[in-house]
């Protein structure tokens, strides 16, 4: 069977480069969070963004708050509630359970530091607002991206993973507002581009970096060393997910354009594996279904893939014209019939498109066969 084509239902020009897109993942929301990163130029030289180097221009980002609005299966709008201004952003993640009632959101900056902003449901202008950010580094280092440890575990003090440029990561406690950091170490020799728990032992968090290492790492033990330490991808490793319907799968991405599924309870090869045909930015498994696996692939659009055997392509998104990077999966369903929204950004031609996984209607798809009892 050759993989489904979806058609664009809306897109929305964010203005600034874009590569983050999260759904909201509390209640009956079709609202979604965009972030950018766009470099300003210094002088009046007007310079593509492509062209331009950090050295000859500002980092600046934009937070956009966003709803899809359904009339009917063929109209569909992006609507725009809210933006804020900030600094360059790799990184936006949801936690995916209330922290003291509150539903917040990480951003990881290019400044080097990470925000939390907060929600309020009542309000479509105010919608979000800050609430606490780390310190700026004392280093030129950005930071790469975040990942919650309440998942599965709700907590009011949750931990926060983050990954650095220069290599770093950090295990930073939120609790009462504030942001302390836990534990900081070197994890890799070149830029971090990924950090991740696992969301079933958070205790354990793994990495990825731009020297193709991927790394596991036990929060128990000090100094941290790695549990492992893999060069199985034959590029940087750039994207990392646990599943968190099934417990011991993990997904990773790389540049080297291929999707690694692990069970995490034997490490020395994957257990399946497929190449997308771009660099792979980011990975999301599904809201329900638990074998399939939304991918950005960079110079190769957004793909979707079926990994409840063998890994089969399913879906593919071609629809945009620059750098595939922000993708996630609408976190609710409006009616039973109709497949799940997607939202999908890229980044120099700064565009947001919203689109439908039909096919996730055709069945359950557990995920069984790939891995051992």
């Amino acid at each position: 069977m050759s993989a489904a084509n979806p058609a664009s239902l809306a897109s929305f020009d964010t203005e600034y480069c874009a590569d983050s897109l999260e759904f909201c993942p509390f209640g009956d929301s079709q609202r979604f969070l965009v972030g950018t990163y766009q470099l300003l130029q210094s002088g009046n030289a007007n310079v593509p963004q492509e062209e331009l180097s950090s050295k000859d221009a500002k980092r600046v980002g934009r937070i956009y708050v966003c709803d899809v609005v359904e009339k009917g299966e063929h109209n569909v709008r992006i609507v725009e509630r809210q933006r804020i201004d900030t600094s360059a952003i790799f990184d936006i993640k949801w936690s995916y359970n209330l922290v003291s009632g509150r539903e917040l959101a990480g951003v990881a900056y290019a400044d080097g530091t990470l925000g939390v902003f907060a929600a309020n449901s009542q309000s479509d202008s105010a919608y979000l607002s800050n609430v606490c950010a780390t310190e700026q580094p004392a280093t030129e280092s950005m930071c790469c991206s975040l990942d919650w440890s309440n998942r599965l575990s709700p907590s009011n003090t949750p931990h926060i993973v983050t990954s650095q440029s220069d290599g770093s990561l950090n295990l930073l406690q939120f609790s009462e507002s504030k942001l302390e950091v836990a534990s900081q170490w070197q994890g890799h020799d070149m830029e971090a581009w990924i950090s991740a728990f696992d969301y079933w032992n958070t205790n354990v968090v793994y990495s990825g970096g731009d020297d193709a290492r991927l790394k596991g790492w036990d929060m128990r033990i000090a100094p941290h060393t790695p549990t492992f330490n893999l060069g199985r991808h034959q590029a940087g490793v750039c994207s990392i997910q646990s599943n968190f319907h099934r417990e011991n799968v993990l997904a990773t991405g790389s540049y080297d354009e291929n999707v690694f599924i692990w069970d995490t309870r034997n490490m020395r090869a994957p257990v399946s594996e497929f190449n997308v045909g771009g660099g792979v930015w980011r990975l999301k498994w599904h809201p329900e279904i638990s074998s399939r696996l939304l991918v950005g692939a960079m110079y190769n659009g957004f793909h979707i893939l079926d990994v409840a055997s063998t890994v089969n392509l399913s879906t593919s998104f071609m629809e945009h014209a620059s750098i595939a990077y922000g993708a996630d999966w609408c976190q609710t369903r409006d009616g039973k019939s109709k497949g799940w929204l997607v939202g999908t950004s890229s980044f120099y031609d700064h565009v947001t498109h919203i689109w439908r996984d039909s096919a996730a209607n055709i069945g359950s798809g557990c995920l069984e066969t790939t891995l051992t009892a």
